[in-house]
């Protein structure tokens, strides 16, 4: 990706998540940039293509630092679960109005919904490979454990939309849901695992 793309992804970004995607402009976007929307246009023919690349960019971030707590895996696997979740909710505080966003309709467009199809694929990779260290560790045993971690995500992503759905209904961000989603979450993940850790 070219500098000129990076800068104009860092500024939408920026606009995203304080107004949310269907209320900014490319008009905005191109005054915050200094550049006229003709010349913001040459690089992002619309704002769903425009969108797309600040998902998969975020997704990137998180994906890196999802990586680094698979490789610090140490035989403690709710450890590693709870850093994953403190992870996510340390992106959703900042992106809040972005994941209360990620469920519209107009967003599904444009390729975008297969993005987002990808980004959840990712998330079931990195929980299945963690998975995998545990199983490989002796710490819990999968009969497939594809299908444990896909379950897994599901219930996370399942929470943090429930204590979310209020706020993408109302379009009203309330980001202390972040906590409770957070705290679901580890509660549910230290009940699925209750005397099914084996070490």
């Amino acid at each position: 990706m070219d500098d000129r793309k990076e800068q104009i992804i860092e500024i939408a970004l920026k606009r995203f998540a304080h107004y949310g995607f269907n209320k900014t402009t490319m008009s905005e976007i191109a005054v915050d940039l200094g550049i006229t929307k003709a010349n913001l246009y040459y690089y992002y023919p619309d704002k769903n293509s425009l969108v797309k690349d600040v998902l998969l960019t975020l997704s990137t971030k998180v994906e890196k630092e999802e990586l680094k707590i698979l490789d610090s895996y140490n035989g403690d696997l709710l450890n590693s679960l709870d850093q994953l979740l403190e992870l996510n909710a340390q992106f959703m505080r900042e992106y809040y109005i972005l994941h209360i966003s990620e469920n519209l309709e107009w967003i599904k467009g444009h390729g975008i919904g297969i993005l987002l199809e990808e980004m959840h694929a990712k998330d079931v990779d990195i929980v299945s490979d963690l998975f995998s260290k545990a199983v490989k560790a002796g710490e819990v045993d999968f009969e497939d454990v594809k299908q444990a971690a896909s379950s897994y995500v599901q219930v996370v992503k399942g929470l943090s939309l429930m204590n979310c759905v209020g706020d993408m209904i109302s379009g009203m961000p309330n980001v202390s849901n972040v906590e409770a989603v957070l705290q679901s979450q580890k509660y549910a993940t230290s009940f699925i695992f209750n005397g099914k850790i084996l070490n």
